[in-house]
């Protein structure tokens, strides 16, 4: 059914969405999902808006369960997904720090993180017919195993399922009272742990014919949210070495997440797990991230009636497309005449590489600003995030349907031009006053960040107008890091990231194929300064001293004044040669 007059490119956080939406607007091959239904524990990392949660959600069995159905298909119970989100009241209750003995607060973190599990597995369910409607014998035996396993009495007179629902609210209530006592010498001496009561619990369930053969997934999303208590004791679960009835599936927004567990250990990937990050490349419209943001908007054409491709419906700016093409022209004879007549991909590979520089370097001092526009362009300011990807599309079609048009068949380019510079410059409001918002900055540290970003602009413009082999680079790496100097910076990229307006992947070194950390401003900032959002396949090589002068002194960064350059390439998720990374 085509619901009119409702904004296509509408974007709520994944939990506010409802289960029919999830279904809706999920793209089937998204985010790894072949990743998260291994029975391998996996990190999902990456930015807010980079999917995370939708991919857990529509990998819950809930979801599963209802996709089934409506597709008449047959339900999969091999794959259990349970999604256990860290926003609710069991994970963030503070009891423990009530508790000065370091040992019983361990032991409390871990009783409420277990009852929280056992609940969502419980929830999730009971919501299916055919296992809550398991015969009253079979009921009434899985109750009496549980009730001898613990030494506790289940509610009487209602399903399993729901029995263990509420005995774990029950549980953590106990709990709660007894701690809050205020009395030091007394402790709850009923503490669970994930041996004591998950494990049992799911050997427990797999009597019922439809879990006979599960492999449940414990879905945990904002795992960032937890404490340093709660992280170590789940770091201490994905430890176990038997993951035959169970996994974790872990998102979090950390750039950095900790894998110190609670006896001290640390888990290590590749052994205990395995990191997926979820910011892909964007470099072109034929990348990962390319290729997923067409699906994604086209299957929101399509859901609302609207039958166009995605390049008619946000067509390209006209002056802009010839103002390529002359660009690309002046390019090609200029390099003609480089190479000789160049040979091989040569001249290709010139044209490629300069022929957008180009159009940017000729255009006059005084123009006004490019006419951004065309759904490349949009994609190269979401910087990889479905999110930032929305955003923009949003304000477009609200800014049509705002000219009185009851059914938008295209957002015109002066449109898409005008919205992308409104939100750039708010992107740029909101940079100049980060004390003012909900980021955790004072005011010198919001000054040194503008100070630097600012700066950063102003080298990406110098690099533009050069001479350069890589002029379009907008991505940087720190070089020559100083102890000292590292760590003035580190707070304030860290919070520019929390504030997303730097984005980070892993890179390699050209010379040295060591990792590197690549720093990528959000693209949306590019657009007010006339830069080019596409940007190329290269960072920036900049000293740490120099990040340090432009943040604290307001000191421009030097441009190389050679045509080399320090760049560094992205990883991908496939090699050239098909190897797989992850």
């Amino acid at each position: 059914m085509v619901r009119k007059h409702r904004n296509p490119f509408e974007f709520e956080a994944a939990n506010n969405l409802s289960d029919e939406e999830i279904l809706d607007y999920y793209i089937d091959d998204y985010n790894y999902s072949r990743f998260i239904n291994t029975t391998r524990n996996i990190f999902l990392e990456g930015a807010r808006g980079t999917g995370k949660t939708m991919s857990l959600l529509y990998n819950s069995f809930r979801i599963q369960y209802k996709k089934a159905i409506k597709e008449n298909k047959e339900v999969d119970y091999s794959r259990i997904g349970i999604y256990i989100p860290c926003n609710t009241p069991l994970f963030h209750k503070k009891e423990h720090l009530l508790l000065k003995d370091d040992f019983k607060a361990s032991l409390i973190t871990e009783h409420f993180l277990v009852l929280s599990i056992v609940n969502s597995i419980s929830n999730t369910l009971s919501e299916i017919k055919e296992l809550d409607n398991i015969n009253s014998e079979l009921s009434d035996d899985l109750k009496n195993q549980i009730e001898y396993l613990l030494g506790a009495e289940l509610m009487k007179g209602v399903s399993f399922f729901r029995a263990m629902s509420i005995f774990s609210d029950k549980e953590s209530t106990e709990a709660q009272k007894i701690i809050n006592n205020q009395k030091n010498d007394e402790f709850y001496q009923n503490t669970l742990t994930f041996s004591s009561l998950v494990m049992p619990f799911l050997k427990c369930i797999k009597q019922i014919g439809y879990l006979k053969e599960s492999h449940f997934l414990l879905l945990i999303d904002d795992a960032h949210d937890l404490n340093i208590d709660q992280k170590k004791t789940i770091n201490s679960w994905i430890a176990y070495r038997d993951h035959s009835q169970f996994s974790f599936k872990v998102a979090t927004a950390e750039t950095s997440p900790n894998f110190i567990t609670s006896t001290g250990g640390m888990i290590l990937e590749g052994h205990d797990f395995v990191s997926v990050d979820m910011l892909k490349p964007y470099q072109n419209k034929e990348s990962e991230f390319g290729k997923l943001a067409k699906k994604i908007i086209l299957k929101r054409l399509q859901k609302y009636g609207i039958n166009q491709s995605v390049n008619d419906f946000f067509p390209i700016s006209p002056s802009f497309k010839n103002d390529i093409d002359k660009a690309r022209e002046k390019v090609r004879k200029d390099a003609m005449k480089k190479y000789d007549g160049g040979s091989g991909s040569q001249i290709s590979d010139h044209v490629a590489k300069y022929t957008r520089a180009e159009y940017f370097k000729s255009r006059p001092s005084k123009a006004n600003l490019p006419p951004y526009s065309g759904f490349e362009t949009i994609i190269d300011v979401s910087t990889g995030v479905i999110r930032n990807l929305l955003d923009p599309c949003y304000w477009m079609y609200d800014a049509e349907l705002s000219e009185g048009d009851n059914k938008v068949e295209l957002i015109p380019h002066r449109t898409q031009q005008s919205v992308l510079i409104s939100r750039s410059n708010k992107l740029w409001e909101r940079l100049e006053g980060l004390d003012k918002t909900d980021v955790d900055c004072s005011k010198d540290q919001a000054e040194q960040i503008f100070n630097l970003f600012e700066n950063l602009m102003v080298h990406f413009k110098g690099r533009l107008m050069s001479e350069l082999s890589e002029p379009r680079t907008v991505t940087f790496v720190i070089t020559s890091q100083d102890k000292e100097v590292m760590e003035k910076i580190t707070p304030l990229l860290d919070i520019a990231q929390k504030a997303q307006l730097l984005y980070t992947r892993l890179g390699k070194d050209k010379r040295t194929s060591k990792k590197v950390t690549v720093y990528v401003p959000n693209r949306l900032l590019l657009i007010s300064r006339g830069l080019d959002p596409h940007g190329q396949y290269a960072s920036a090589s900049i000293k740490s001293k120099d990040i340090m002068a432009a943040a604290s002194n307001n000191k421009k960064i030097p441009i190389p004044k050679t045509s080399s350059t320090d760049d560094t390439t992205q990883i991908r998720l496939f090699d050239s040669n098909g190897e797989k990374r992850i």
